[in-house]
């Protein structure tokens, strides 16, 4: 159902916008209704038409920053925890889409970079009770090989595994 667009539909909808922190329900087409009406509108050539037709396009200015804003900030919600947002018009539906799957790449290559460097910082020393060959680590950086005494850091997980084989000693150092 497609509701007649007038400038009072047009004022009420910005002032709900206005009003309301998540996007509210638009009359089907929307956008479409409005740029009919407004080049209807612009046709006339009364000043008083004229005047209208300006303040509707502030309006509908007004409505879509809104909504934008809206969007933009629901795009990083669903791309952190996946809750999609109402009340999208079609266009409205492509533009989420492209934002949330923006974000979450950069999310995703941001967030991998750091914890990898996180994970590069969880490194300990150690000293092999015995020789070693060459093995890839859990960074995926090969280390080795390893002679009786000598001292390498490792991730953790790697040291794990070497002390429960009893193949190093974890190096301590006393003050």
């Amino acid at each position: 159902m497609s509701e007649t667009i007038t400038f009072e539909l047009i004022r009420k909808i910005q002032r709900e916008e206005q009003r309301v922190p998540k996007l509210t329900k638009l009359p089907e087409n929307f956008y479409q209704n409005v740029k009919a009406y407004l080049d209807q509108k612009r046709k006339l050539s009364d000043k008083k038409v004229a005047l209208e037709s300006t303040n509707i396009e502030r309006l509908i200015e007004d409505v879509f920053n809104r909504r934008e804003r809206k969007i933009l900030n629901q795009a990083i919600i669903t791309a952190r925890i996946n809750i999609p947002p109402e009340n999208l018009t079609k266009e409205e539906k492509e533009f989420f889409d492209q934002l949330v799957s923006l974000i979450k790449q950069r999310r995703k290559l941001e967030l991998n970079s750091i914890f990898a460097l996180r994970k590069e910082e969880l490194v300990s020393l150690v000293v092999f009770k015995e020789d070693t060959p060459e093995f890839v680590g859990s960074d995926e950086k090969t280390y080795g090989p390893f002679k009786k005494g000598d001292m390498a850091k490792l991730p953790e997980e790697n040291i794990k595994v070497l002390l429960e084989r009893k193949i190093v000693e974890k190096f301590k150092v006393s003050k």
